[in-house]
């Protein structure tokens, strides 16, 4: 449009027609955005106590808050008023100040330009001067008030669409001057902090949600708060949600005479915000013009349409309109209906010209004619009408079924397909032979060992020197032959199954399939894979006292022989390598429950446990690593080795030892004592040594006690008390 006016705007949609029908676009509105200029007049004078609140109204006549933004000057427009924590410029036009002062007096003018830069060459409008006096007072504190109609949401004119941006604005009057918080109202009328994505503006009084969805939809709190109280009032946002199709039409191609179902649905898929209609080459279907031989074939139920017995006039292009009837947004889904009338023909979907089969065997002949509507279907044998039943089936698909078949059965089977608009026919000619196919070789069953490889022979004779396939079967599901884990590869014996290093996962049951074009014979074998158990499940430590746990696990697969025994390893946080304790036999329970006492434990100790199987195959995988546990203290179980002396220089008493191995600690605290005696007399003399990894201890003797023989033991002692206590030396 070129030069557009106001006469312009409104509602467009586009058509579109071809052979097949029209369709209707959805609609675009074409809106005009004015900025009016101000109307020439005195602007009534503001007179406002200082420390008190005070409003400046624009006096704009155009509310479109859509497409406006505003701007106020201070005694010119090169004076630009900005926003401070006492001074808002609202989106609905108006200057707010939650409190004056004597700067505050002079004249201020409000100017309005599109907030579309790209339509920035519409020229902005300025009033005439607002005089705002502010007359000298004490200001006093006063709890804040929220301006009526306060919170809002902007735009006002309409309501936000889903993924626009939102803006709600609070402003408040008080003094001190009001500081604000937003909150979220929850489905339980609860207050919560708000979403992430919220951003926060012009001192908290602008929130801004971004890109709109469906949760962001309820109820903001704002709350407004200074030294003497709080106050808060609430707006409720809500969305402008175009209708979306979740279920859209879908083409329909239908034979004459069956019945059209056609179910749209749209989002928000609530029954009383969107309203739906249905059009038809882009005229609406109103149930009233309807004639009565249209109204006994079609049915509307709001988002369901039916056609009973269709005709080729009832193609065309087909809408279903959903309606928004908060907004009056419609959006359409679209599908084409084509009826077709087709004489019976087998173009697409010839019959074989013949089939082979043994005595007994089965033949399915397949008769699938195109045609519409759908052709009946009749059969005939060497041209006369076939009889059913017995041996004799004929599907409702139309195909036709002969089982235990005979030698009698041989012969021309034609089938005919009939509608209103024609026929057609092919035939099938059946060849019966008195003998098929025999196995003679026959698998039976056999066990392997774990990585052995085995070959499963099979072989077979046609009766009929008709050429043989074979394939296998594993559990049911045809086996891949992937040259790797599986061959044939026998050129003499083509049936026989190689398996290649033998797993598990390979025992099962096998079956060879022997297969010509007429019939096949199948021979089943069971593999059994055997080998060392399987890894323990659910180690775990219990119980634990000073010396002693109680271990459970759960045993796995035995893999086809009597476990023996079970190995027991453990690790502690004295040392890094794993322990052996010994091979224990246990009766294996019937829940594979089993539970052990494992004993010669060191007290005080962090244990965890590992366990495997064996059995006449060999030893099993170990298990996962149990839990940690914890032994329970105890005193010391053994004094300190190697308890000797000398070396000292004249007048000391040099002792050695070495340090106690931290297994045979037992509890915190570990330190040395040390039992000195002169050869000879029974008066003791005691020593502590609070180091546990030192080795040695020097005591200066006095002067008469040199040269002299001295008896010397030792112990270990923890925080329970003192272990044994050494010979002498």
């Amino acid at each position: 449009i070129n030069n557009p006016t106001s006469d312009d705007s409104g509602t467009y949609f586009c058509k579109a027609s071809n052979f097949f029908g029209t369709a209707i676009s959805n609609r675009v509105y074409l809106r005009e955005i004015i900025v009016d200029q101000f109307e020439k007049r005195e602007r009534p004078r503001v007179i406002a106590d200082g420390h008190r609140d005070a409003i400046i109204d624009c006096l704009y006549k155009n509310t479109n808050t859509r497409d406006l933004s505003y701007a106020w000057f201070k005694g010119g427009i090169s004076q630009k008023v900005q926003q401070t924590a006492e001074r808002f410029i609202s989106q609905n036009g108006n200057l707010y100040f939650s409190r004056v002062t004597d700067g505050d007096s002079g004249k201020y003018i409000c100017a309005v330009q599109v907030k579309n830069t790209r339509l920035r060459y519409l020229p902005s409008q300025t009033s005439e001067g607002t005089e705002l006096d502010v007359r000298s007072t004490f200001g006093q504190e006063r709890s804040p008030r929220i301006y009526p109609s306060f919170p809002q949401v902007f735009p006002t004119s309409r309501l936000p669409k889903l993924g626009e941006n939102a803006s709600l604005e609070c402003i408040a009057e008080g003094y001190p001057v009001p500081v604000y918080r937003w909150y979220r109202e929850d489905e339980s009328n609860s207050f919560n902090p708000l979403q992430s994505k919220a951003i926060l503006l012009n001192f908290n009084r602008e929130l801004i949600i971004p890109n709109l969805q469906r949760d962001d939809m309820g109820s903001y709190r704002c709350e407004a708060s200074n030294i003497r109280s709080v106050v808060h009032h609430s707006v409720t946002l809500q969305i402008q949600i175009d209708p979306v199709f979740v279920v859209p039409l879908d083409d329909q191609v239908l034979d004459i005479g069956t019945v059209l179902s056609w179910y749209c649905e749209a989002y928000p898929n609530d029954a009383n915000q969107i309203r739906y209609s249905w059009f038809i080459n882009g005229t609406e279907i109103f149930w009233e013009r309807l004639t009565l031989a249209q109204r006994q074939r079609l049915t509307i139920t709001n988002n369901l349409l039916m056609i009973n017995n269709v005709q080729p006039y009832d193609n065309g292009i087909y809408q279903c309109a959903a309606t928004n009837t908060q907004n009056n947004v419609q959006r359409f889904s679209t599908a084409e209906l084509r009826v077709i009338i087709l004489a019976p023909t087998f173009g697409k979907n010839a019959m074989v010209s013949t089939l082979r089969s043994t005595v007994g065997g089965l033949v399915t002949i397949v008769c699938n004619p195109e045609g519409a509507p759908r052709p009946q279907i009749q059969w005939f044998r060497n041209n006369i009408p076939l009889n059913t039943g017995g041996t004799v089936q004929i599907f409702p698909n139309g195909n036709l079924a002969i089982t235990n078949i005979q030698l009698m059965d041989a012969g021309n089977y034609t089938c005919m397909g009939t509608n209103p608009y024609g026929q057609a026919q092919q035939s099938t000619y059946v060849y019966v032979m008195p003998e098929g196919t025999t196995i003679i070789s026959t698998p039976g069953g056999r066990d392997v060992i774990l990585d052995q490889t085995i070959v499963i022979p099979c072989d077979a004779r046609s009766m009929n020197q008709m050429d043989l396939t074979f394939y296998w079967r594993f559990n049911n599901e045809i086996l891949t032959i992937d040259n790797k884990r599986f061959r044939q590869d026998n050129p003499d014996r083509p049936g026989d199954l190689r398996i290649i290093k033998a797993q598990y996962g390979n025992s099962g049951r096998y079956t060879c399939v022997a297969q010509t074009t007429v019939d096949e014979q199948s021979s089943s074998y069971q593999l059994n894979v055997y080998g060392p158990p399987g890894p323990l499940a659910g180690v775990r430590c219990t119980q634990p006292f000073q010396r002693q746990v109680t271990l459970t696990w759960v045993v796995g697969d035995e893999h086809g022989a009597p476990i023996l025994h079970y190995t027991i390893e453990s690790l502690s946080n004295h040392r890094s390598w794993w322990l052996f304790h010994g091979n224990f036999t246990i009766p294996l329970p019937l829940n594979k429950f089993v539970t052990m006492t494992l004993s010669g434990l060191s007290a005080y100790t962090d244990y965890r446990f590992r366990v495997f199987a064996t059995n006449m195959y060999g030893s099993g995988e170990q298990s996962e690593v149990s839990p940690p546990c914890v032994t329970q203290p105890d005193i010391p179980s053994i004094p300190p080795a190697g308890l000797g002396g000398g070396g000292g220089k004249v007048g000391d008493l040099r002792i050695v030892w070495d340090p106690l191995p931290m297994d045979f600690w037992n509890g915190p605290n570990l330190t040395y004592k040390i039992y000195v005696q002169k050869h000879g007399e029974n008066r003791q003399t005691n020593y502590i040594v609070s180091d546990p990894f030192r080795n040695f201890f020097i005591t200066r003797l006095a002067d008469k006690l040199y040269y002299h023989q001295y008896n010397v033991r030792i112990s270990a002692v923890n925080a329970l008390g003192e272990g044994p206590i050494s010979g002498n030396v």
